[in-house]
């Protein structure tokens, strides 16, 4: 099923309002270097979803976590200047189409009320949700600005050369020595055309157009329009089987965002008669870093809300506790390491070192920070409650009140895990396991 046109009229009314003329004034950006990505919408409001305070989100407040979140998802491990950006660019497209504004509450740093609760719903729900969002921005600020006939004409022209002479048209828009509209009060650009080009050529498939206003011989990929592209770790011989955590863009619903933008497309789609979509694996990723930063589950999440603008009737699901299965599937025997038992539907996948405990979405997905186990086995292990593997001898450790229970006698039958369990990077996991373990039995 494809969405209400109800809200798209909602948001199309809503940005009739926006002109490129009055936007410096209110402190925000139209498409910026971060913000007009997809995945940065996205991931940025799913955070402020989660770390908003009733009606207000503090950004300073938040700025640390915020930072570790983008750094993890974008694995951004070598150039972090550029980190404090993807939020700070979010929040200024959010204020440019009011879902945010900012507040003054002295000593508290940047303070933002949340306005349109509906919107940061929608864009919080699915990369889809986010995408459709950015593209019917585009689309309004482009008719309130009188460049939508410009932009059709644009789509009309079959030669680079033809799509070119259309696309110099835009120069009046450019300042005289940058292909960039600035603020003049604080320098930074608040319109670059490539930006919404881009965003409205992906699903009318034309062609990609350069900051330096060149239009390049090339179509307009879902790559082009995120940002998550360096995945460099999965890349090594210890989590080769992760998937990189951009793997959302092979999920991205092509069909659902049609069907949902026909009417204000150029470029003429078949009729989808079966919509592909699944949002699991996207909110998922984004959650488990979420859980990991809100260690304490302390922060109020309005689920019901979150989930409003959540599509069902898609056919592909993938979520991140199936990828991490999946790859315990592929790396270990199909049994317990404990007790050895088999039944394949009825093993879990049991992680070492809990997903809100982990630093990184790749150890929390990483095989070997697991063990598939049988659901007895899986509850003795848990946090080291009961029972731990030693990190150094790789025996079988157990609380000593299970002597006593006849019906743990299994225990006393098996005393190290086999060696197709044995690797380095799981002993730095069991290693936090035995301390989980040692101090609960001092």
């Amino acid at each position: 099923m494809a969405l209400n046109s109800e809200i798209i009229r909602i948001f199309i009314d809503k940005f009739k309002t926006l002109s490129l003329a009055n936007q410096p004034n209110r402190g925000g950006k139209f498409f910026a270097d971060k913000s007009y990505a997809f995945d940065t919408l996205f991931f940025c409001s799913r955070f402020i979803s989660r770390f908003r305070i009733s009606n207000k989100f503090y950004k300073s407040a938040n700025q640390s976590k915020s930072n570790k979140y983008i750094q993890d998802l974008f694995c951004l491990r070598t150039n972090k200047s550029q980190i404090g950006n993807y939020m700070t660019e979010t929040v200024a497209l959010l204020c440019f189409t009011k879902v945010l504004e900012r507040v003054h509450e002295y000593g508290r740093g940047e303070v933002y009320k949340i306005i349109d609760d509906d919107a940061l719903a929608f864009i919080s729900t699915s990369f889809e949700n986010a995408y459709i969002y950015q593209y019917l921005l585009a689309y309004q600020i482009f008719k309130n600005e009188d460049l939508w006939n410009l932009y059709k004409r644009f789509c009309s022209q079959d030669k680079i050369e033809e799509k070119q002479k259309v696309y110099d048209i835009y120069r009046p828009l450019y300042a005289k020595k940058d292909v960039r509209v600035k603020d003049p009060t604080k320098g930074h650009a608040f319109f670059t055309p490539k930006f919404p080009m881009i965003v409205l050529n992906y699903i009318n498939q034309q062609n990609m157009c350069t900051r330096q206003a060149k239009v390049k011989n090339t179509t307009v990929r879902i790559e082009d329009i995120s940002l998550n592209q360096e995945g460099k770790r999965a890349g090594n011989v210890i989590n080769k089987s992760l998937p990189k955590k951009n793997a959302y863009l092979q999920d991205f619903s092509t069909s659902y965002v049609v069907e949902s933008l026909r009417p204000y497309l150029i470029c003429q789609y078949g009729k989808f008669e079966d919509i592909q979509y699944s949002d699991s694996f996207s909110i998922d990723l984004a959650d488990v870093k979420l859980d990991m930063l809100d260690e304490d589950n302390s922060t109020y999440v309005n689920k019901v809300q979150l989930e409003k603008y959540k599509i069902s009737g898609g056919n592909k699901v993938r979520t991140v506790q199936g990828e991490f299965k999946r790859g315990l599937k592929e790396q270990l025997p199909h049994k317990c390491p404990i007790c050895g038992f088999h039944f394949d539907q009825f093993l879990i996948a049991s992680h070492i070192k809990p997903y809100a405990k982990c630093d990184d979405t790749y150890d929390a997905m990483n095989p070997s920070n697991g063990f598939l186990m049988c659901p007895i086995c899986d509850k003795l292990f848990e946090s080291g409650r009961f029972l731990t593997i030693d990190a150094k001898s790789w025996a079988i450790k157990y609380d000593s009140t299970l002597n006593d229970k006849i019906d743990f006698d299994y225990l006393k039958n098996k005393q190290f895990i086999d060696r197709d369990y044995q690797n380095e990077s799981r002993k730095k996991f069991l290693e936090w396991h035995n301390l989980e373990f040692d101090k609960k039995h001092l």
